[in-house]
């Protein structure tokens, strides 16, 4: 196994040939080919056996490279669902429709499709558990004004929310592709973004899904349904600090599947590809 991981990710830009092309000197055809053929392996593994399709980006912040698997796949416009939830947060700190990221809100006692989701949630158990309801009431808390503004101002996805304020993320008309997933998340970690500098970090806080001596893992995940003729609509993007660099990643996938375990299988994908990478082990 290879050991160098910066000698890995020269190797990876075989995978897009645009980029390549720019970067000729990185790799001997041989070793770009091994590579290549090991990295398409097991993703095209996964995605067959989860009977999906779908796409991976990764964005070398210190290099300024990508790394695109099914590149076509990955400048499509789809409906961010729970991903969102990354933007909610930062337009419902910034204006105060929740004092901070541990405000209770009361769950209203309805039964919903997780029994996690089923109490009392503030803003840091909602991130991580997913919980749509509480993020619906942040939005109509926020209005669609306010949101109107933040979205076109952070140019986020096509800006679309011409639905209702609570749903437009789930089954309206807002789209965003896996490589402005990307964009946005790079102006997040730069703080590039409308929104106060306490505000962006406690959102990068929240966003931590595992943090190790060696890297922290920050993201979110997504699951849209019956949404433009597609039955699933899995989604998980964020990004990973290892040494002084930063990786973003977006993965997206597809599924007709009406009974699809989208949670443990987009999880096993997106963690194969980034211990493919060494990203973590």
């Amino acid at each position: 196994m290879l050991k160098n991981f910066a000698f890995i990710l020269g190797l990876s830009l075989a995978i897009t040939p645009s980029v390549l092309a720019q970067n000729p000197q990185n790799t001997s055809p041989t070793t770009n080919l091994i590579f290549q053929s090991k990295f398409s392996r097991n993703l095209d593994k996964n995605f067959q056996e989860a009977k999906s399709e779908g796409c991976f980006v990764l964005y070398d912040l210190k290099r300024d490279r990508y790394i695109h698997y099914n590149s076509n796949h990955c400048k499509k416009l789809f409906i961010p669902a729970s991903t969102f939830k990354i933007f909610n947060s930062l337009v419902a700190l910034e204006t105060k429709a929740i004092a901070d990221e541990n405000t209770v809100i009361a769950w209203d006692g309805v039964n919903r499709t997780f029994p996690i989701w089923n109490q009392d949630q503030n803003m840091r158990t909602a991130f991580t558990r997913s919980v749509v309801w509480f993020y619906q009431d942040l939005a109509r808390r926020i209005g669609k004004e306010r949101m109107t503004k933040y979205i076109q101002a952070a140019s986020y996805g096509n800006q679309d929310i011409e639905d209702k304020i609570d749903t437009f993320w789930l089954n309206g008309k807002l789209r965003i592709s896996p490589e402005e997933q990307i964009k946005f998340l790079v102006k997040l970690y730069k703080e590039d973004l409308p929104f106060s500098s306490a505000v962006i970090k406690t959102v990068k806080d929240i966003m931590i899904i595992e943090r190790q001596d060696t890297y922290t893992l920050r993201g979110k995940t997504g699951w849209g349904t019956n949404v433009d003729g597609l039955q699933n609509i899995g989604w998980y993007v964020g990004y990973v600090e290892k040494g002084d660099n930063v990786y973003f990643y977006a993965l997206n996938m597809t599924n007709q599947d009406p009974k699809f375990d989208m949670i443990p299988i987009r999880k096993k994908i997106l963690f194969d590809t980034l211990k493919d990478l060494q990203l973590f082990y």
